[in-house]
């Protein structure tokens, strides 16, 4: 908790200034009010997580705010991070409840708005909403490349100890030797009890080589619109779709593609093999589909964190970034380290796609650079820097 105090100090120092190297929603501020404004919030909300304004005002009862809210002609809000349900007595030890998105008036200026709330005695902090971008990290248009190898006939006729995989894409996959995979193997191929969610598109859970890895909320009733474990999602059952704000998992290449890297089902037959995708017997980690990105949307950067951990994710895996310092994210991040796990480690680990804008300024590389995180960079064949991966002392 102590990590979370001095991120939340450092941000409320000083009106956040907007940067020239990160992407921006000019209509949405995003504030954190203090802990005295909490049970004013529990009355304003009544347990929904969004405001629907009396008339054209933006109204709360929080003279400072409603003041502020009037200067930038805000017309709605909601909570950045929803109701947790079983959850939300944590997620109010770290202080998830006292997140706000506004919505300003069109055509006002962001950076005069972030200006006037900070000014508001009430708000802890106020920062935009950044947008981010996927992190192209094979140097190509992943967008247009194909999915995943398709199944092949071959038979899983071997083990790995001691042996190579007889997945068909194996002698493709050149960074598995330089990581001295197969000695790895043979002490560990993956274990199903560790869960890793990919925040990124949606992985392709029906993919022949991922299907047998993908994890399911067990406890969740698929498209009966109920959300039956009461985890504050509806229809989770594979993940959830950020994006879109529904169930229904955004299932595109990129995704996929990194869901794979972690875990296709390795000596299987078919494909690839995945870094720790098991030995052919459905025996490896399972991947969580985070959908932050997906069907022409992105969102839930911070929410998606929260959710990982809430639902047992040991290690959160992000090909994102590009945008905009945060400290709503920072405060979802560090939970996610606090909270995760999933019974198999003593709190998360999170990864980050350093990114590739040749750039080692840690601006351009966030949140990659946000030191709790390990950012990893983009290498070729012959173990050199990618010429376009960024670099520094902030990459792991």
């Amino acid at each position: 908790m102590a990590l979370l105090c001095t991120t939340a100090s450092i941000f409320a120092q000083e009106a956040y200034q907007l940067q020239s190297s990160a992407d921006y929603d000019r209509q949405v501020v995003r504030v954190k009010f203090k802990e005295e404004q909490a049970r004013v919030l529990d009355e304003l909300m009544k347990g929904e997580d969004q405001l629907t304004p009396r008339g054209s005002l933006l109204h709360t009862g929080i003279a400072g705010f409603d003041a502020a809210s009037v200067e930038t002609g805000a017309t709605g809000m909601k909570r950045v991070f929803r109701n947790g349900g079983k959850f939300e007595a944590r997620h109010r030890q770290w202080g998830l409840h006292l997140w706000y998105e506004v919505t300003i008036g069109q055509g006002q200026d962001l950076q005069a708005a972030l200006n006037t709330y900070h000014e508001v005695a009430e708000v802890e902090i106020a920062e935009p909403h950044g947008v981010y971008r996927l992190v192209d990290d094979m140097g190509v248009d992943m967008m247009r490349e194909k999915p995943m190898m398709a199944a092949s006939a071959a038979t899983n006729s071997m083990v790995i100890p001691g042996g190579t995989p007889n997945d068909p894409g194996y002698n493709q996959q050149w960074g598995f030797p330089a990581i001295d995979a197969a000695q790895a193997w043979e002490l560990e191929t993956g274990h199903t009890s560790v869960v890793v969610a990919i925040e990124d598109q949606g992985v392709d859970y029906n993919h022949p080589d991922l299907a047998g890895n993908m994890w399911t909320n067990t406890d969740e009733i698929p498209n009966n619109g109920v959300d039956d474990d009461n985890n504050g999602y509806v229809d989770d059952y594979y993940g959830y779709n950020f994006g879109n704000d529904n169930g229904n998992i955004a299932i595109d290449f990129h995704g996929t593609h990194v869901g794979g890297t972690v875990a296709a089902e390795t000596n299987n037959g078919v494909g690839v093999a995945g870094t720790a995708g098991g030995s052919g017997n459905n025996d490896g980690v399972r991947l969580m589909s985070l959908s932050t990105f997906g069907n022409g949307a992105q969102g839930g950067f911070d929410e998606a964190f929260i959710y990982a951990a809430d639902n047992g994710a040991a290690i959160s895996q992000n090909s994102w970034g590009g945008g905009a310092q945060s400290a709503a994210l920072e405060n979802a991040i560090d939970y996610f380290i606090a909270n995760g796990g999933g019974g198999v480690m003593d709190g998360g680990l999170v990864v980050f796609a350093a990114g590739n804008d040749n750039s080692s300024n840690p601006n351009i590389g966030y949140p990659a650079s946000y030191s709790p995180c390990i950012a990893v960079a983009n290498l070729q064949q012959n173990l050199s820097r990618w010429t376009t991966s960024n670099y520094g002392s902030w990459v792991d």
